[in-house]
């Protein structure tokens, strides 16, 4: 059975909304919800896949405030993961 991680943002909660699980539940993996803050490096290793989600702030770029801090420590770690944005 895989197990997923779906990393994401939601300042207004559509986000959250659109953290959309149930197709890969479906198919049998394991999915885990983590909201940005909650999620570090160190959970990088216990899934085989990760689905980060933020919405594109101002300029478009990620929210500064709890998901960049988290892709910036995470980003270097996902070497041979199947990542989906």
């Amino acid at each position: 059975m895989s197990k997923i991680a779906v990393v994401f943002w939601s300042g207004t909660g559509n986000t959250e909304a659109m953290a959309v699980e149930e197709g890969a539940k479906g198919k049998g993996a394991e999915v885990v919800e983590y909201g940005a803050s909650a999620f570090s490096a160190g959970e990088v290793s216990k899934y085989d896949a990760i689905a980060f989600g933020c919405p594109a702030m101002g300029a478009e770029v990620l929210e500064e405030g709890e998901f960049q801090p988290m892709w910036d420590e995470v980003k270097g770690s996902l070497k041979g993961k199947k990542i989906a944005l």
